[in-house]
């Protein structure tokens, strides 16, 4: 099965070289499988079609059900009930099943056979097993699933007013952790499914729009759009992604065009923001007391006249006494507007949609802007044709102020008035840190994006069972970004311009045979291309102020310019088969092959497979009249799936371009630097899961529960070289992980009322706890202190001199012996030597959590409703400078730095703390070790109180519905964590913030 999916000429120039599946094979590919289709139509005319029709109405009152909706299943051909609940469909078999569906209602389903006349009573939903969920490549009830796979419906998405993808996931689904890693308006989050499994090749899991694979920015993807979202974990449901899916898979469904008139929705929210929470800084006279109290321990204190610069004493004199965090943060301001138009006949569906978000920060000079543009279309071209497009069109610009770390901690005694008269200097009288507004409001950093995203499919009924679906997925990306700094006239300008095809050829098959068996089959063949192309350069010397990154050919000197190219394909086939035995033991197997341009000859072919088993325990005889049991399924899989973190030519070695001495001139050649490496693998990740998926109570109390193991294999890891070599690293396959975790969701019912208007409260309860270790490294069971990896611990550790606090009087002879005087900080002496070295450092905690956990909650009461949501991640050790060692410059206090503080509790002679070290003007050795803190903490993340007008009004306005709103988002942080956020400002970055929010939805 060897192929050479090489597509490049020494990793320099890009060709097509014997590829054996290139363009124009592809293309004579994908052709005959859309003309074997209608092969099979031409050996298999349909028979006549003929005319079913009934009615729908509620099987509790009897009432008729207007816009229900029937489809005939497997296939997009179906109606809608009319205000009298009546319907006619056209079918084609007496083999035929008919689907009726309708919100807030169990789904019904009916085979033909020869009826003519066929009426409906639906029930109440009560259950969650008959829910359709998307698992890759077609739909299946969740009744019918053997993987671990969680869902987020739409009316979870749309509860709490939040724009961005990744914060719209934390806290909704067991083993998804996702952590903020910044407040910029823009700034994306980390999504981890199950933790953290590889060292270098990337943990991030995949996305799948509408089939599509979306890498890279996520702020595209508009959860306003979104119809559902579902989470593929165990290897039994991602193994159909193959070489991709180790890290889990994300698959987001959009809306598409329901079969009705057209109906148009509105949504609009306003949101006022300020900062979450504030640093208890130094006021002026504690701030003048640290001066005094550093200058007295090196013994240089005379006089306030010899120890403050001029400026400070006028400020001592006046009394200015500023807190920067009011100049640094004011009021932040978000808006976000989207329109959409839905609608359908029997023969067109169609879902068209416009967003506009606009936030401007708390801090200025940073805001984001974003426009998202989406038309998904379905077309009965022929009874057995379907053709249509999900499509997308996202353009974000955003711009980034410089660091404003210098100005939060900026000097008490310093005021803003004189600091902006010194803005044109880059250092102020006396200082040695640039004057406190010019990073913030004077460095310009616009990064735009432009983003085109489509499926376009074609569909064909082969006969009743038997589908072929053709799917071309374009998407180009393209990335702007242009700095300023016209402090030192400095210019830079980059663009990069992605471009990714995927060709997919899928056939689904679904036979029952007899009352007992069933049987589904998925086939795919698909080929993914990519190529990417970026150019930059750097300047210095601009003429004018004015013209900020344009026209940089008129700069003095241009300091940089670079170009890049790279490309990669591949080629993959995959098979899944489900079997079901009278539809309660079920059976599923899978098998993906990925071929990679990416790996050398030998190499380039990998198989995933998988296997699952599902009992649907509820369904047995001994169960049917259980009162306490409602439904119950037990689920075992194992499987293996990969991670394609191998970036393109690393199979072939590196050059770098390094200078040398010729004669008396200095020139530029290349040397090798990276070895190649013609073995190298894909990272595999074989999983083992177990799960009960249950509802209890009359459905009051449901959820499921699961545990896991993913032992990681041939992990890509850089092995240094000796310098003999005459390289400096090879990329080996050379280690092994191990990740085991327990998942825990649980939904209620707290109260039910007896009608529709009555008070009902839901919950929502999530536990997570995952356990990540190294197993192997390098082939062997030594550690690698320098990367912080260590055999048996989790792969983010932190490895550092433990802090254990102050030298005190009483040990002044003791602290000499490590070089230290009473006031110093105080070390752990861990092999008691004496000294403090390298070993003597011990893992002081990691970043990955205990344990996190969610409880979320929703109230209604007649036109009323109220919910929140409580997010908690446990067990996390951070390093932030901003939670402690300098927090400003106590710890190192050299004239001129003028930083603030936070106001601690710090050692002098006549105040012999234990927590933080004398004051100092030259600085404290090892003050590094103070800067680790629990980071744990419970976050209330939303509340929302909401308001839907009754239907009298809405008659009278001639409105389908209308709901206004006020929200309030992060109102409450619970944490010991010093600094300004747990989570996203660790490090002076932007903090978290407090959001006030107005809503208003309205539908047509």
């Amino acid at each position: 099965m060897e192929k050479n999916l090489q597509i490049y000429d020494a990793g320099i120039r890009p060709r097509w070289v014997d590829l054996n599946v290139d363009l124009r094979t592809l293309c004579a590919l994908s052709l005959i499988w859309m003309l074997l289709p209608l092969f099979a139509l031409a050996g298999n005319p349909e028979s006549e079609a003929w005319a079913v029709s009934g009615k729908v109405t509620d099987a509790e009152t009897g009432e008729a059900l207007v816009g229900v909706t029937i489809m005939v299943e497997n296939t997009i051909s179906g109606t809608i009930t009319d205000f009298d609940g009546n319907y006619t469909i056209m079918v084609q078999s007496e083999e035929t099943v008919l689907l009726f569906r309708f919100v807030g209602y169990a789904e019904h389903r009916v085979v033909v056979g020869n009826q003519r006349v066929i009426n409906v009573d639906l029930g109440v939903d009560e259950t969650s097993l008959s829910e359709v969920v998307v698992v890759g490549y077609g739909r299946a009830e969740r009744r019918e699933i053997t993987g671990a796979i969680s869902s987020i419906d739409r009316a979870t998405i749309i509860s709490e007013p939040i724009y961005s993808f990744e914060n719209l996931l934390q806290g909704r689904a067991p083993g998804v952790d996702v952590t903020t890693d910044s407040y910029r308006p823009g700034a994306g989050s980390t999504i981890r499914i199950r933790g953290s499994r590889s060292l270098v090749a990337g943990n991030d899991p995949l996305i799948v729009m509408d089939g599509v694979p979306i890498e890279g920015d996520l702020m595209g993807i508009n959860p306003a759009d979104i119809e559902s979202i579902e989470i593929l974990k165990d290897a039994s449901a991602t193994a159909i992604y193959g070489s991709r899916g180790a890290n889990g898979v994300i698959l987001v469904t959009t809306q598409r065009g329901p079969l009705n008139a057209a109906v148009v929705d509105y949504r609009a929210s306003f949101g006022v923001q300020e900062i979450a929470n504030r640093v208890d800084l130094m006021n002026a006279d504690r701030y003048i007391e640290m001066q005094r109290d550093a200058a007295r321990r090196e013994g240089t204190y005379t006089t306030d006249e010899a120890l403050f610069l001029d400026w400070e004493l006028e400020a001592i004199q006046r009394g200015i006494d500023t807190d920067w965090q009011d100049v640094a943060f004011g009021t932040g301001y978000q808006h976000d507007h989207h329109l959409s138009v839905r609608g359908g006949t029997l023969n067109t569906r169609y879902a068209l949609s416009g967003t506009y978000t606009r936030h401007d920060a708390i801090v200025s000079n940073n805001d984001y802007t974003r426009y998202v543009g989406r038309l998904n279309l379905d077309q009965i071209v022929t009874p057995w044709l379907t053709a249509g497009v999900s499509s997308q069109v996202y353009y974000s610009q955003e711009h980034r102020g410089g660091n404003f770390r210098d100005l939060v901690l900026r000097s008490p005694l310093d005021w803003p008035e004189r600091a902006e008269e010194a803005l044109r200097s880059e250092f102020a009288v006396g200082e040695s840190f640039p004057t406190p507004f010019l990073d913030r409001d004077y460095f310009i950093d616009q990064r735009n994006r432009t983003r085109v995203i489509a499926n376009i499919f074609a569909e064909v009924n082969i006969v009743d069972g038997l589908s072929y679906r053709f799917n071309f997925s374009p998407d180009i990306n393209i990335w702007e970004r242009g700095t300023h700094n016209w402090q030192n006239s400095t210019a830079g300008v980059g663009n990069t311009t992605v471009r990714n095809m995927l060709y997919e050829n899928i056939v689904n098959f679904r036979r029952s045979l007899g009352r007992n068996h069933t049987i589904r089959a998925t086939g795919l063949y698909s080929f993914q291309t990519n190529r990417e192309v970026g150019a930059s350069v750097n300047v210095r010397g601009l003429p004018f102020e004015q013209q900020r990154f344009h026209n940089i050919g008129s700069a003095e000197e241009t300091v940089n310019r670079n170009s890049t190219l790279q490309e990669w394909a591949m080629e993959s086939y995959m098979l899944r088969v489900n079997y079901a035995f009278r539809d309660r033991y079920m059976f599923t197997l899978t098998g993906r092959v990925d071929g990679s341009s990416r790996l050398a000859e030998g190499n380039k072919y990998g198989l995933f497979p998988s296997a699952a088993v599902a009992w649907l325990i509820s369904d047995e005889p001994f169960l049917q009249n259980n009162n306490l049991i409602n439904e119950l399924k037990f689920r075992v899989s194992y499987g293996e799936v990969g991670n394609t973190g191998i970036q393109p030519y690393q199979t072939q070695g590196k050059v770098s371009r390094v200078g040398y001495a010729f004669g008396d001139q200095s020139v530029f050649g290349f040397q090798s630097s990276e070895l190649a490496n013609s073995e190298l693998r894909w990272e595999r990740t074989r999983s083992f899961d177990v799960g009960v998926d249950f509802s209890i109570l009359n459905h009051r109390i449901g959820g499921s529960i699961g545990v896991y193991q993913q032992n990681t294999t041939d992990l890509l890891m850089n092995r240094q070289l000796p310098p003999t070599s005459g390289f400096e690293s090879t990329l080996e396959n050379v280690g092994s992980t191990r990740n085991t975790g327990l998942e825990v969701g649980l939904s209620t019912v707290l109260i039910e009322p007896s009608d529709r208007h009555g008070f009902r409260w839901t919950t929502d309860f999530i536990f997570n706890t995952n356990r990540n270790e190294i197993v192997e490294l390098y082939g062997g069971t030594n550690d690698d202190p320098g990367n912080r990896w260590f055999i048996g611990q989790p792969i983010n550790v932190h490895y550092d001199y433990e802090f254990i606090g102050i030298w005190q009087e009483s040990e002044r002879e003791l602290a000499a012996q490590y070089s230290a005087l009473p006031g110093d900080i105080k070390l752990r002496d861990v092999n008691g030597d004496g000294g403090i070295g390298a070993a003597d450092r011990v893992i002081l905690g990691s970043e990955n959590p205990s344990w996190t956990g969610s409880i979320s909650s929703r109230m209604s009461y007649r036109n009323f409703d109220m919910s929140f949501m409580v997010y908690t991640k446990q067990g996390v050790t951070i390093w932030s400078e901003a939670g402690g060692t300098s927090l400003g410059g106590y710890i190192n206090l050299r004239r001129g730095y003028n930083l603030n503080s936070r106001d601690i509790d710090y050692y002098t002679p006549d105040n012999p703390s234990n927590e933080f070290p004398e004051p100092r003007v030259r600085g404290h050795a090892y003050f590094t070790p103070m800067g680790y803190f629990d980071a744990s903490f419970i976050r209330v993340r939303n509340i929302t109180f909401g308001y839907s007008l009754p239907a009298s009004l809405l008659d009278r306005s001639g409105l389908r519905r209308a709901r206004v709103y006020t929200a309030v988002q992060n109102p409450f942080t619970f944490t010991d964590f010093p600094g300004l956020d747990p989570e996203g400002a660790r490090n002076h970055d932007m903090p978290n913030y407090r959001t006030f929010l107005f809503g208003l939805e309205i539908g047509f």
